[in-house]
């Protein structure tokens, strides 16, 4: 009997000890092999974590698409900025003044006409230093009264011209000082352009005449002291000194021409018309002569006025002749030459038999 009761007692002693010695044998065999296969622990620990992304991951994505949309702003401000620079070379809206220009056409048309003109041709070819002394003579070489000078000047576009008259002889006994005469202006297509004209009779400031040429308004002052007249004037109006050259610079003349002039006392349009050739007889030579003679009028029915000018020396005037208010004629006639600083030389002149 206690034989059979002991038995199934020791086996359920041999099975717990069993079970015990498996217990004991089965985690040291687990933690070696967890020892040597981290990898799986790994994974399987990564798998588990997937509940937090949804609470984790949902912030950072949010912040940095905050972010990011900020930055293209800035950029896009850049380039901005820096366009702005390139439209400060806006003021070459000044350049837009091209506009301005067209002004300068208008006066272009104009000077083109005359360019053709025979003038340019005795413009360009005319001396730029003259010198004419002139013996002067009451009539037709009458008494000799005195001496005239003429001198000529070009610097660029200017000219200068001077006239001095002088008495000589017995005349100087009751005539002193000087009658001087001066015209300054320009150069153009069209000849001389006078600025100002003015005449000086001896030393008194009263007997001063003057005239000044007001080009873009077109009118001329003229008069003597307080005495003082305005008009309109055109193309080609010439002074008392000037007008000999204007008719050196414009020779040939073909036809009759009307030139307005001032005296600086007076102003007056004239018509000259061609007389013709001549030879003169001079102290310097014989000269071949184109003369031009002043048609007489109501106004000024006793001051005439012949010039002749030298054919072979530019057409300069070798000889004129003036009447006065008082009826009188004053004979200017050539005794010396000077161009460009030489001396004109003509053969003997033929002595009238």
């Amino acid at each position: 009997m206690l034989a059979r009761q002991t038995k199934p007692l020791l086996t359920a002693l041999l099975i717990s000890f069993l079970i015990h010695l498996v217990l004991l044998l089965g985690p040291t065999l687990e933690l070696s092999e967890w020892k040597e296969q981290p990898p799986l622990t790994v994974t399987l620990q990564a798998e588990a974590p997937k509940p937090p992304p949804p609470v984790v991951a949902p912030p950072p994505p949010t912040r940095p698409k905050v972010r990011a949309p900020a930055p293209p702003p800035v950029a896009a401000v850049a380039p901005i900025a820096e366009p702005s620079p390139v439209v400060a070379p806006e003021p070459v809206e000044p350049v837009a003044s091209a506009p301005t220009p067209p002004p300068i056409p208008e006066p272009a048309p104009e000077p083109p006409a005359p360019i053709a003109t025979p003038p340019i041709t005795a413009r360009v070819a005319f001396p730029t230093h003259i010198e004419m002394v002139y013996s002067v003579h009451r009539g037709d070489r009458g008494i000799k009264l005195g001496r005239t000078t003429h001198t000529w000047h070009i610097g660029g576009k200017q000219y200068l011209l001077t006239s001095t008259t002088e008495a000589s002889g017995l005349l100087s006994l009751f005539y002193s000082g000087r009658y001087v005469l001066t015209s300054r202006g320009e150069i153009t297509a069209d000849g001389l352009q006078p600025i100002s004209f003015w005449i000086q009779r001896g030393q008194s400031a009263d007997r001063t005449e003057s005239a000044e040429f007001n080009w873009e308004a077109k009118t001329l002052d003229y008069g003597k002291g307080t005495e003082r007249h305005s008009t309109a004037i055109s193309k080609g109006t010439q002074d008392q000194l000037s007008v000999f050259y204007q008719l050196a610079l414009t020779a040939p003349h073909e036809s009759g021409l009307r030139i307005a002039l001032t005296t600086g006392r007076k102003f007056n349009r004239y018509t000259y018309q061609v007389a013709g050739e001549e030879m003169l007889d001079t102290a310097l030579g014989n000269i071949k002569t184109q003369r031009l003679t002043r048609v007489l009028d109501k106004i000024d029915s006793t001051e005439s006025t012949d010039i002749w000018l030298a054919i072979n020396y530019h057409y300069l005037p070798v000889r004129f002749r003036l009447g006065t208010r008082d009826g009188e004629v004053l004979d200017h006639w050539v005794t010396e030459m000077r161009v460009d600083g030489q001396r004109v030389e003509i053969k003997p002149a033929v002595v009238a038999q």
